[in-house]
């Protein structure tokens, strides 16, 4: 296996149809340190390939001019099943081409894959983007067969359509996501009536197992970052120790047991519109406070920010708060909605940005320069730019006095899609996709 980032840039450069791109190695990790350092080990590195670079770049083109087919082909059928279309026959060639996820894949047959496609009314070559690094063009066909290997039922299609859609918005940051050594993988979050229709699990335990829906529609959405946007370990995906969120999560909010309206319409969505927003998130990380007092409540919450190492500290981001229905209930009798929240654990949450190590202090004044602030002549970092940056929904069982904090990879956003028509038009129920 290639070392570092270099089987990285070698994928890119396939991908983009440039596989003899010179490359210039620069053989040090550039997370982190100072900029002047960096700009020095780039300009070696590259000086040692001056000549090379520049009769690249004026001299005859090398190589294919057309971008190369992606290495994890999506558009697999019955018709290019292995002689031996067994299912273990099935596993076996997809495990062998990196097609999979580690775990057995349901083979994505003609049949299987036009019962899901039933459930769109968009065309099944319709692009919904490009994914990277692999850049290949995402169809409404490709998100089918991937959904079919992750063995979901096919009404949970539309959910996925939306899924990906937020997740190839630029904003989410989704290449970054792919192919960073942090181990943020992506979640996502369904509200609305479909969330119900669909039995997606908001409640107790939704972040483990137990639900069909939530399992198979967040492997889904990892099958399509390996398979359509060759997101693979070792090759492109550079996670140093990964998570478990990276097999892929989808939950829902707990909208019947929370005290105020849900995270959809936070974001100006109606009641009975339902939505997908996409998460770019390590593992949730669980805060647990025995208090009833909503102020200890939130200062918890509000301490596990900007702690040593973590995602908050360092990163330019979205996170989201679960506030699991207990504690929910605690601090909205405290006279809490989400505005006051927000405001309390931005507040709450900025510590003074001294006692970090050199580097450390560097890489916060650079990455998260916009949330530092000086107060009374001393420097704090806050956990956001704002305090509307942070997300909050109720999520969970009514047992227990516990939340999360669900940490996200650096210049990423949450971002939300209705689960819609062709038209734009948002749609009650997956019924409403089904032709005759």
């Amino acid at each position: 296996m290639e070392s570092g980032f270099v089987a990285l840039a070698n994928y890119e450069r396939k991908s983009l149809g440039m596989p003899e791109l010179p490359l210039a190695l620069v053989p040090y990790a550039m997370g982190g340190i100072p900029p002047e350092q960096a700009r020095q080990l780039a300009v070696d590195a590259f000086g040692k390939m001056l000549g090379e670079i520049s009769a690249a770049l004026t001299g005859e083109p090398r190589g294919s001019a057309a971008p190369v087919e992606a290495k994890a082909v999506v558009a697999y059928n019955a018709t290019l099943m292995p002689d031996d279309s067994s299912f273990d026959g099935v596993n076996r060639l997809f495990y062998e081409r990196q097609w999979a996820d580690g775990l057995p894949i349901v083979p994505p047959t003609v049949e299987r894959v036009s019962a899901m496609l039933r459930y769109t009314d968009l065309a099944p070559d319709h692009v919904l983007g490009k994914m990277g690094p692999s850049w290949h063009p995402t169809t409404v066909h490709h998100v089918a067969v991937n959904a079919v290997m992750a063995g979901c039922r096919p009404e949970y299609l539309p959910v996925l359509i939306a899924g990906i859609q937020a997740i190839l918005d630029p904003e989410l940051n989704c290449y970054g996501t792919q192919c960073t050594t942090n181990p943020a993988g992506i979640m996502l979050l369904v509200n609305g009536p479909i969330a119900r229709e669909l039995d997606i699990n908001g409640g107790t335990n939704l972040f483990g197992q137990g639900w069909y829906a939530n399992g198979t529609i967040g492997r889904a959405v990892r099958l399509c970052l390996i398979n359509i946007g060759g997101g693979y370990p070792g090759t492109s995906d550079m996670s140093t120790l990964g998570s478990p969120n990276k097999w892929g999560s989808c939950i829902a909010e707990n909208e019947a047991l929370s005290p105020w309206p849900p995270f959809h319409v936070d974001r100006g969505f109606a009641p009975d519109t339902s939505t997908v927003t996409a998460i770019a998130t390590t593992s949730p990380q669980n805060v647990t406070e025995l208090s009833a007092d909503p102020r200890a409540i939130l200062d918890t919450l509000a301490s596990a920010f900007l702690v040593a190492g973590s995602n908050c500290t360092y990163f330019d981001h979205e996170p989201m708060v679960v506030l699991g229905p207990i504690q929910a209930g605690h601090v909205a009798r405290g006279g809490f909605d989400k505005q006051a929240i927000q405001r309390y654990l931005w507040e709450h949450g900025k510590i003074e940005l001294k006692g970090f190590s050199a580097t450390s202090d560097k890489v916060i004044r650079q990455w998260k320069v916009h949330s530092i602030k000086t107060e009374d002549g001393k420097e704090f970092v806050y956990p956001t730019r704002r305090p509307e940056d942070i997300g909050v929904i109720v999520a969970g069982g009514d047992n227990g006095p516990h939340c999360a904090l669900l940490a996200t990879f650096n210049g990423t956003h949450l971002i939300t899609r209705a689960i819609s028509r062709a038209d734009g038009t948002p749609v009650r129920s997956v019924q409403e996709f089904v032709r005759s």
